[in-house]
């Protein structure tokens, strides 16, 4: 998976990080077959020798491949390989013996002291690669903001099905460490075979789902958000522009643009005849929104004209939501629940019930 990733055209940094952070979820995963087939042969001294955990390389992988595909002006310079430095350190230790005394340390009771080295190096790689997750995560919710900035459609932009794989990645470690060590202290080792074959799907399907999906993604480096990313460090007006509001107001009524379900922040400063910044700013000062939210409150306003004038009783509220310029099911029912405080089914009974 990583090879065809890195082989995938164009050849862009993110693919780099990508092929990486598979490359080293799948060593993990391989460690793990190593370490159950060659204990049950009594071949553990063999194992020491060739350890191919990479715990403190996973997170900074991770952590570049979120950074390059939400910002695609991004370049990785020589001062970001000190993130990696770590997994130097891990590789030199794992050839070392304090490593392989200190592992072998964990089958022996009482513990030797020297094992708590081996299990401290091991529990910092684990969260470090927790903390890398947060921070993955934290870009992710970040570049959404941002893309609500400009445009009014995200679904296709957002990279939503990042999120869950990124979890797993983050809490997979610890619930691994934790269950051996419950196995190891309360049950003498004896209930590998239950979870072990379960830890090891779930990790091959999320290596494989991330993977398939980052290989199927297309990066754009074009999908810049220039001058809006700042738009929170300007000065607020404490007083309503009404000009502006009024202005606003006008071309919403007339053009309704908001029924074009691709339009965005561009495209509005143009009907304004205004700087896309200025239309930004002056929406997050006057209106209390960003653009994507501002949008979709229209729309709302445009659904609850067309129930209000539609068949009732064969009334497709999606149908109508696509007239009113929403483009997905889960974009129409949160933007809904967010401007009514109803779902789109209750306002539907309220209608009727009040008809």
């Amino acid at each position: 998976m990583s090879v065809l990733i890195l082989k995938k055209q164009p050849k862009i940094l993110a693919n780099k990080f990508l092929a990486l952070l598979i490359f080293f979820y799948a060593i993990m995963a391989i460690n793990i077959v190593l370490v159950n087939v060659l204990k049950d042969f009594n071949l553990m001294h063999i194992f020491r020798y060739v350890q191919l955990e990479m715990l403190y390389g996973m997170g900074p992988a991770l952590y570049f491949y979120t950074l390059s595909i939400t910002k695609p002006s991004f370049k990785f310079t020589k001062k970001n390989s000190i993130h990696f430095f770590p997994l130097l350190i891990e590789f030199i230790f794992y050839r070392t013996a304090l490593y392989r005394n200190g592992a072998d340390g964990l089958y022996v009771d009482p513990i030797p002291n020297i094992t708590y080295v081996y299990l401290t190096q091991q529990w910092i790689g684990i969260i470090s690669i927790l903390v890398y997750s947060i921070i993955s995560i934290r870009l992710l919710f970040k570049y959404e903001l941002q893309l609500k900035q400009y445009f009014s459609k995200i679904e296709d932009k957002a990279y939503h099905w990042l999120k869950i794989p990124i979890i797993i990645f983050g809490f997979y470690p610890i619930l691994w460490n934790i269950l051996t060590e419950v196995d190891r202290f309360l049950f003498d080792r004896n209930l590998r075979e239950y979870y072990f074959l379960p830890n090891f799907v779930i990790l091959a399907i999320t290596c494989t789902w991330i993977g398939f999906k980052g290989y199927l993604n297309k990066v754009n480096p074009e999908l810049l958000i220039p001058e809006i990313s700042n738009i929170e460090k300007e000065d607020s007006s404490p007083s309503k522009d009404l000009e502006f509001l009024d202005k606003l107001n006008q071309v919403m009524i007339l053009e309704k643009p908001y029924l074009n379900s691709d339009i965005n922040l561009n495209k509005l400063a143009e009907l304004l005849e205004m700087k896309p910044k200025t239309v930004s700013l002056k929406i997050n000062q006057n209106c209390g929104k960003n653009f994507y939210d501002l949008i979709n409150s229209y729309r709302v306003k445009e659904f609850q004209k067309l129930v209000k004038t539609s068949n009732l009783e064969k009334l497709s509220l999606l149908g109508l939501a696509f007239e009113a310029g929403f483009n997905s099911k889960s974009t129409f029912n949160s933007a809904f629940k967010k401007n009514t405080e109803l779902t789109p089914s209750q306002y539907l009974k309220k209608v009727k019930n009040a008809s």
